[in-house]
């Protein structure tokens, strides 16, 4: 019995890393990944530039979930807002990087960051 334990343990420590060897926590991929000031000045740059590609993408997504008419009015209509609320979230992230406004985190302002990602929660 105590042979069996003692096999198990070392296998279980090679195929594991160890106990309590590894530097990162399982857990650790799903915390919310830290920005640095230049994640916040490349952010707002290129959520200014593609704030026009939220029409196109709200279009799209709408007659996909909906219909074609509902894409070309309630998307066109939406992708309008979205894409105003890109460029304003890209101008607060361009004027304010090099400060903590309007969080300590610099964070995203909107979600999805980039209008090519998909919106909800990002796991590593």
């Amino acid at each position: 019995m105590n042979k069996k334990v003692i096999s198990l343990f070392i296998i279980f420590s090679f195929l594991g890393g160890g106990i309590g060897s590894s530097d990162t926590h399982f857990l650790d991929k799903f915390k919310e990944p830290k920005y640095s000031w230049g994640d916040k000045l490349a952010r707002g740059t290129i959520n200014i530039i593609t704030s026009p590609v939220e029409i196109a993408r709200q279009i799209q997504m709408t007659s996909s979930e909906q219909s074609l008419l509902a894409g070309w009015t309630l998307g066109l209509i939406g992708g309008l807002g979205q894409g105003i609320l890109r460029f304003g979230a890209g101008v607060i992230d361009l004027v304010t990087f090099p400060f903590n406004f309007p969080n300590s985190r610099k964070a995203p302002l909107i979600d999805p960051e980039y209008v090519w990602q998909k919106s909800g929660p990002k796991y590593a």
